[in-house]
């Protein structure tokens, strides 16, 4: 790492969801594991909108992280291209452009006032006026793309970065393949416990996932094989808590809402298979701890379908289409599957994998 002329003020803008916002909040803990780097920083910004998970998980940082630097929230304005055909979301989109304007310029003033030296970008529609802001000053922008599939932000940031890094290869143009940014808080170093029964984390969250859990409760109650032969750990997350109550009734069920990332490596360290989303953070968490995985991708997101199908291919795991008329029988054919399954942990440095590419992004930042 080159040692830098002057203190850096450095800005974190990224998505809004927990798939990557909880990356940036493990990239901004671990540059400052180690006090020396508050000779490198001067203050370190995170731009996102108002009353959001990221100025909620921005504060909960400044409370338990004793930092070397500034750590602050900036609320910024944003706008959303809509994708959608039809003509309310287009007529939207035509209105937000006038107001995308504004939102620039506001961006522009914002990185000139904070004396903003460098940006790191992990893509999301309130990141775009920064990005194209701080491309007009010509100065740095570092990208991370997660998905296999990368989002519209990330493809116009990489053309101004300085360095573009990706967890897949040949997913951004002269991109370099560091891996996916995982929390250290996820780290679990001691063995699993042994059962002889197969352990199943189910992990759906709420992004339209309450048919889905109802599929499970479902299969739950006409599958006694299903039920018997396997112990299931369901996080429900915010929305779907009051659906923990249906699930009483199996005795090898057991269900939570909303869970730490020290929580979820608990988890991820007693189960042999994950049923899970399609989100790239998830799906390395869950291989950090050699899990097979039946994944479900969100049915409104390309990105999703083509992390899923990368894992089949890479590693034998199911892929399931949720709008699929036979998705109930699906799922339960893929449970069945694994009868018996018991997943074999490989003896593995966790904490140097989860520090390989926010290593080397942090070394990028401050040079």
């Amino acid at each position: 790492m080159t040692q830098t002329t002057k203190k850096l003020r450095i800005v974190m803008a990224g998505w809004g969801t927990g798939g990557h916002i909880y990356p940036i909040k493990s990239l901004i803990e671990f540059v400052d594991i180690r006090k020396q780097y508050g000779e490198y920083i001067e203050k370190l910004y995170w731009f996102w909108t108002k009353k959001s998970l990221e100025e909620k998980t921005c504060h909960q940082i400044q409370e338990r992280v004793d930092f070397s630097y500034q750590l602050q929230f900036v609320p910024i304005l944003s706008w959303k291209y809509r994708r959608e055909t039809y003509r309310k979301s287009q007529l939207k989109n035509i209105s937000d452009l006038v107001l995308f304007i504004c939102w620039f310029f506001q961006s522009l003033y914002l990185l000139v006032f904070h004396r903003i030296d460098v940006i790191f970008c992990k893509g999301g529609y309130v990141a775009l006026p920064v990005i194209l802001a701080w491309a007009l000053l010509r100065k740095k922008i570092i990208v991370h793309e997660s998905d296999t599939h990368p989002g519209l932000v990330n493809r116009i940031a990489s053309r101004f970065a300085k360095k573009t890094f990706t967890w897949f290869d040949w997913v951004l143009p002269h991109a370099h393949t560091i891996g996916q940014i995982i929390s250290d808080e996820i780290i679990i170093q001691t063995p699993p416990t042994q059962n002889s029964r197969t352990q199943y984390v189910v992990i759906w969250w709420s992004q339209g996932s309450k048919r889905i859990y109802q599929n499970l409760l479902h299969i739950l109650e006409f599958n006694k094989e299903i039920q018997s032969d396997n112990d299931f750990y369901v996080v429900l997350g915010f929305l779907n808590e009051e659906m923990s109550t249906l699930f009483d009734k199996f005795p090898n069920v057991h269900t939570y809402g909303f869970l730490s990332q020290k929580e979820m490596g608990v988890l991820y360290n007693t189960c042999d298979i994950a049923i899970t989303r399609g989100g790239t953070t998830s799906l390395a968490e869950q291989k950090l701890y050699d899990l097979k995985q039946i994944i479900i991708p969100i049915p409104w997101t390309h990105d999703q379908y083509d992390n899923a199908n990368w894992y089949v291919r890479r590693y034998n795991d199911i892929s399931i289409n949720q709008r699929d008329h036979d998705f109930e029988q699906q799922l339960a054919n893929a449970i069945k599957y694994f009868k018996g399954f018991k997943k074999i942990s490989q003896q593995k440095d966790k904490k140097t994998i989860v520090a390989h590419a926010k290593e080397i992004i942090r070394n990028e930042l401050l040079k």
